[in-house]
């Protein structure tokens, strides 16, 4: 990579962008190979329901759960609401005429397509209270608060993580429910945010390939300073920590389900000339770890 800058005499992300063009249509193409097409409206159960009544209280008790379990919807949804804001944040990483963009707008719509399925399900069985939820998502979205790498690098990086951390906080809500098409929601949810972590890890792996000291570095800093997108929430930081007192998401799950496994797939303990920033960032890499299962384990 360091070669390519030198010879064209341009900025290293405009060159990693025109690297990765092709990369980006290759799996762009293969994830709507294997993407399911889904529709919210067929999923949700319309004849439970009934009209709400302006000013009505909610009660808990109408969809009895688990508060951990309440606080992983909420955060859930919410964070999809705010995928605009993170679309805004990537698509300035490789300019408006690169394929990222086609990705991007696909991606984009497929997470509305959570949040449209996961608060209809909410609406229709009064999981959460939808006044606070709607109150909650305007406080959010106004301030419009979300992760902002430096580079292409950290943000692919920061959303190959990402996006299977979400994975499992879906998989685990859907497990803590009690109805058949809220199960099956999550389920399905999950199943898309498999498929965007697998586009953003490949495409961190051809990054590795092109410039393969610089993204180790990227990796060291947003494994360091990782943290799951939905700062921006009302009451976040008590919303994990019931979330993570549920078992559906925590710092052992964040250790063994995704740093671990998606670590494996870019085989960086196998990368040889590494520069020796490259070298430390690696060696901080193994820290990371090793201090994410002391926490596990307390």
């Amino acid at each position: 990579m360091s070669n390519l800058i030198h010879q064209y005499n341009e900025a290293p992300d405009t060159i990693l962008a025109r690297e990765l063009a092709p990369v980006v249509e290759r799996l762009h193409a293969e994830h709507l190979n294997n993407a399911k097409v889904w529709y919210p409206h067929e999923f949700i159960p319309w004849s439970e329901g009934r009209s709400y009544v302006p000013g009505e209280a909610w009660y808990p008790e109408e969809y009895p759960l688990d508060e951990g379990v309440r606080s992983a919807l909420f955060v859930n949804l919410l964070t999809e609401d705010n995928l605009p804001y993170y679309t805004e944040t990537l698509l300035q990483m490789f300019g408006p005429e690169h394929p990222f963009r086609d990705w991007i707008g696909r991606w984009t719509a497929e997470e509305n397509r959570h949040s449209t399925a996961i608060r209809s399900w909410i609406d229709i069985t009064r999981a959460l209270d939808s006044r606070s939820l709607e109150d909650a998502r305007m406080q959010q979205m106004t301030h419009a608060i979300v992760p902002q790498p430096p580079n292409a690098r950290e943000a692919i990086a920061y959303v190959s993580f990402q996006e299977l951390a979400t994975q499992v906080a879906h998989r685990n809500t859907g497990r803590h429910l009690r109805d058949t098409a809220g199960k099956k929601i999550m389920a399905r949810v999950a199943g898309d945010e498999t498929l965007h972590h697998i586009l953003y890890r490949d495409l961190a792996t051809a990054i590795i390939t092109i410039d393969p000291s610089s993204m180790v570095i990227a990796i060291g800093k947003q494994l360091r300073n990782f943290s799951m997108p939905g700062t921006g929430i009302p009451d976040f930081d008590k919303h994990t920590n019931a979330i993570a007192e549920a078992g559906i998401y925590d710092v052992h799950q964040f250790k063994n389900l995704v740093v671990e496994p998606t670590l494996a797939e870019w085989n960086l303990w196998d990368l040889t000339n590494l520069s020796p920033e490259a070298q430390k960032s690696l060696a901080a890499i193994e820290r990371r770890i090793k201090s994410l299962g002391r926490v596990a384990t307390r």
